[in-house]
């Protein structure tokens, strides 16, 4: 028996949460650990799902699913950025390395992929 109902957290506490987990991996340097990046994308999802249009929250699952190697569902969300904000030249090269890399899946593209997220979360205030 439940003495308090739970209520569903916003699509904003999701993602706060999940990017300060992000902040966690990025400071240690842990990018290789999908465990750690699949449950940052999990909280991500759910803010997805709260709120389909919370940029915040598609740009850093853009990120997260460009670090896991998820280039189709990381494409899906870029896309649905670029819907939303257009001129956004961010959202633009995201789409643009992640089409270069599904075109050629080579080593290098994929590098280039990775380059791009940890100089965006560790060069950058941009989240």
């Amino acid at each position: 028996m439940m003495l308090f109902a739970r209520s569903p957290r916003s699509a904003n506490h999701l993602y706060l949460e999940a990017r300060s987990l992000w902040t966690k991996v990025v400071n240690l340097n842990i990018y290789d650990s999908e465990d750690m990046l699949a449950s940052v994308a999990r909280l991500l999802q759910q803010a997805r799902q709260q709120n389909p249009r919370h940029i915040p929250s598609l740009v850093l699952l853009s990120d997260v699913l460009m670090a896991l190697g998820a280039d189709g569902k990381a494409l899906e969300v870029v896309d649905s950025l670029i819907a939303l904000q257009p001129d956004n030249q961010t959202h633009t090269k995201k789409q643009i390395l992640l089409h270069q890399l599904q075109a050629s899946p080579t080593d290098d593209n994929r590098e280039a992929v990775r380059d791009f997220v940890e100089a965006r979360w560790t060069q950058t205030n941009d989240w």
